[in-house]
């Protein structure tokens, strides 16, 4: 980068990460990369995010192409079911080594909550748009609109030498709240993805917050965007309740600082106890901690949106296979991202629980990693490698 050569630089970058262009975007490079640079304590981090972002924009501007598909294919197919950051990982590093990879999604986009749960105010639409192109034009098979069940996935592993699962963690978290159900009440996955899917063209109309007064219910960057979002809904008020202080909040500061710019108003040591209301919302009644003596407070508003976080949800029908899941639901695997079925792998929020996009990719990689060294295992087909 330094040197000028924006291609070169683009080449580095893409032989450690798929979706450079997400991560520069997404990841908390304060707490990760920028956290680690050696440059920390004496001049400040390198801008690492900003600069990632640049070389793969600038790159691709000028019509660079990572590199694609190895010569000649090898004979392997693989059915990837997610088109997430772990799918889209797995997918990229397959590919590469040659396999034959079809990817199956039960949206009409790829990206999964990358499209579907990141507001287009933080990440435009056409950045996963652009990502698509490029893999189709790698040779890589994507079957969107479809919702893999037992008998599809039973296909796919009849015609398919491995399937990997990057189903992610979409299941809003279960909560002790009453009053969640009354009307005016959203978690904050079905508001984001109604927002999304809308944007994106979908025939879906989300909840119209205009005039509204919003409570966002959370502290993560989840809480963050619905809380933005409503703003630009034309909401009346908006208001953050966290149950921790503004040191613990889970969001990343730039959000934070973003939120409050376009006046989002946060309140903080609120432990929710109950939503009221009858036909509407009406406030929510908090247990409050600010103070050497701890009080009841009730914040009027007329829309929840709860965003406490999320969970995996796999099906029960993998269980029969073999593909064994733990006490929080999250799929069992071992260091390769090979579940209890010797051809049915898994990786990303559905293994690893929500967690980053950095982290999914990651997950992504290692399973291609395992996919590709048990077929070297099992076939003794010694050109098999993968990059990385």
């Amino acid at each position: 980068m330094a040197q000028g050569d924006i291609e070169q630089a683009a080449t580095l970058s893409h032989s450690t990460s798929n979706l450079p262009e997400v991560c520069g975007r997404l990841c908390p490079q304060q707490r990760l990369c920028e956290g680690a640079c050696t440059r920390v304590q004496d001049s400040g981090a390198v801008s690492i995010g900003a600069l990632e972002r640049f070389i793969t924009d600038t790159a691709l501007a000028r019509d660079w192409q990572p590199r694609t598909a190895a010569a000649p294919r090898n004979g392997k197919r693989i059915a990837v079911v997610g088109a997430g950051p772990a799918g889209l990982a797995c997918t990229d590093e397959l590919n590469k080594a040659g396999c034959t990879v079809t990817v199956y999604d039960k949206q009409a986009q790829i990206g999964g909550l990358l499209n579907y749960g990141v507001p287009p105010f933080k990440m435009a639409k056409e950045v996963l748009a652009r990502r698509h192109r490029l893999l189709t034009a790698a040779g890589i098979d994507f079957t969107l609109g479809v919702t893999v069940d037992e008998p599809l996935l039973r296909r796919l592993l009849d015609d398919h030498d491995a399937v990997f699962l990057g189903i992610g963690a979409q299941a809003p978290r279960a909560v002790a709240i009453d009053g969640q159900h009354i009307p005016g009440v959203y978690n904050a996955i079905s508001y984001l993805a109604a927002l999304n899917a809308h944007h994106l063209g979908d025939a879906v109309d989300p909840p119209d917050l205009t005039g509204r007064h919003v409570l966002v219910l959370g502290g993560g960057d989840s809480a963050m965007d619905c809380a933005r979002a409503a703003v630009r809904q034309g909401a009346a008020s908006v208001t953050v309740a966290y149950r921790g202080n503004a040191q613990a909040l889970r969001a990343m500061p730039r959000e934070v600082d973003y939120a409050t710019e376009e006046g989002v108003r946060l309140v903080f040591q609120h432990q929710p106890l109950s939503i009221l209301g009858e036909t509407r919302v009406t406030g929510v009644a908090f247990s409050v901690r600010d103070s050497a003596a701890p009080h009841h407070n009730h914040i009027t508003c007329d829309t929840v949106i709860l965003a406490l976080g999320q969970q995996p949800d796999p099906p029960a029908w993998l269980a029969p296979l073999g593909v064994a899941s733990d006490a929080r639901g999250l799929i069992v695997v071992d260091t390769n991202g090979r579940t209890g079925h010797p051809a049915i792998y898994a990786g990303g929020d559905i293994s690893n629980g929500p967690d980053l996009a950095v982290t999914a990719i990651a997950a992504g990689r290692r399973a291609a990693q395992g996919i590709l060294a048990n077929m070297l295992t099992t076939s003794g087909r010694a050109t098999v490698r993968v990059q990385g």
